[in-house]
C-alpha cells in the first residue's frame, strides 16, 4: 500500500533532515529483486505486527561517517564502536518514528533492535517480500532506505 511505503520514506526524509540540518532530496522509487547486495553499511530493522519484513538503511562508509560527524558536531573519521551505534539509532529513529505514525492510521507494529552489517558484498534475502528502495540525498551523502514488508498473516 502506498500509504504505508509513504510512513516509512516520510519518517526517513525527516529524521535525516533533522539529525543532518540540511535539506535533503527524494529519488524516484525502485522495484528491487533478492538477494540485496550490502553496500558498506547496512543497519536492518525487523518489522512485526500489522505488517511483518524489515527495513534497512545502506549507504556507503563515507556517508555513514559524514552523518556521524554532523550529529556528534565534530570529525569522526573511524567507523568505530560510537559511529556504528550512531547509525544503528539512526535506523531504529526512523522505524520508531514510522511505527508512531501507523499506529496514529490504526497499523500496530513492532520493531526489533537493528542490526549493523559492515562491510560490502552480504546478500539478505527478504525472502518472497519485494523490496521498495527509495535513496534520499542528504548533506553526509545518498542514504537508501529499502522497504520489505508485507501484512501479516
Amino acid at each position: 500500500k502506498v500509504q504505508i511505503l509513504n510512513r516509512y520514506v516520510s519518517a526517513a526524509a525527516d529524521v535525516l533532515a533533522q539529525e543532518t540540518g540540511g535539506p535533503i532530496t527524494r529519488r524516484a522509487l525502485e522495484m528491487e529483486a533478492n538477494p540485496y547486495t550490502t553496500d558498506e553499511v547496512t543497519s536492518i530493522v525487523g518489522v512485526s505486527g500489522a505488517f511483518a519484513g524489515s527495513i534497512y538503511l545502506t549507504m556507503s562508509e563515507k556517508t555513514a561517517l559524514g552523518g556521524v560527524s554532523i550529529m556528534l558536531g565534530q570529525e569522526t573519521t573511524l567507523f568505530d564502536e560510537l559511529a556504528q551505534s550512531g547509525i544503528s539509532e539512526l535506523a531504529n529513529v526512523v522505524a520508531g518514528s514510522a511505527s508512531v505514525a501507523l499506529s496514529n492510521d490504526g497499523y500496530v507494529t513492532d520493531i526489533t533492535p537493528p542490526i549493523l552489517v559492515v562491510g560490502s558484498g552480504a546478500r539478505l534475502s527478504s525472502a518472497d517480500i519485494q523490496r521498495l528502495v527509495v535513496p534520499i540525498e542528504t548533506v553526509a551523502g545518498t542514504i537508501k532506505v529499502h522497504i520489505a514488508l508485507r501484512e501479516a498473516a
